[in-house]
């Protein structure tokens, strides 16, 4: 170890930074030496402890001359080591950040879905109002508006949806708030097998509804 030389204090004592920088010094000695060091890991303990042993009874069995002058092939014997720390520690599994992550993905999608419906039962979600439909060419009106759109959304949750699975037992694609041979209603549009439907449904607004005229939509 090296050991460095105490400064004189007849040398330091004209200069007052150097006696604050020695006093410095003293109390970083004096922390040092009052800090309790942390107690080493039993498994570094464990294996430290066989390595001793297994060096002792090394030099127990080999030959002094394999010492000094170099081993000889028939008496040689490799040397104990610690190995790698940390190779006998488990290691992080992958469920301990795949399942919190996956716990707060949900969680904000349970939160988001559960804001969109409530703001859909409020009325924030219900279908636009476009042009007035003539049930005569309801199909190929209606037809045109779902192509004028470019896709029609089902509104889930709002108001006009709950009203139009009341009518109808097929998978809703599309809702459209419109006026059929000057009435209010709703363009209902729905999907069943490989067919596509458009129904006019009323009665909505009085809680009342009701199934009226329904074309298929050409393809």
């Amino acid at each position: 170890m090296i050991r460095t030389a105490r400064p004189s204090l007849s040398r330091i004592a004209g200069c007052a930074e150097c006696r604050a920088n020695w006093e410095a010094l003293r109390e970083v000695t004096a922390t040092l030496r009052a800090d309790v060091s942390p107690p080493m890991p039993d498994p570094v303990a464990h294996r430290l402890s066989g390595v001793v042993a297994a060096e002792s009874a090394h030099r127990a069995v080999t030959p002094a001359i394999g010492r000094g002058n170099g081993a000889s092939s028939s008496g040689w014997q490799p040397r104990p080591t610690l190995g790698t720390f940390g190779a006998d520690l488990d290691k992080p599994r992958k469920s301990r950040w795949v399942v919190p992550a996956l716990a707060a993905a949900a969680a904000a999608a349970v939160v988001g879905f559960g804001a969109y419906v409530i703001s859909a039962r409020a009325g924030l979600n219900e279908p636009p109002i476009v042009v007035a439909v003539n049930s005569r060419d309801l199909g190929a009106e209606a037809s045109a508006l779902e192509r004028a759109s470019g896709g029609l959304s089902p509104h889930r949750f709002s108001q006009a949806w709950g009203c139009a699975r009341h009518v109808t037992d097929e998978r809703i694609t599309g809702l459209v708030s419109s006026t059929v041979d000057g009435m209010p209603a709703l363009l209902v549009y729905t999907e069943s097998g490989d067919s596509m439907h458009v129904t006019v449904v009323t009665g909505c607004g009085g809680g009342t509804p009701a199934a009226g005229p329904s074309a298929v939509l050409p393809r």
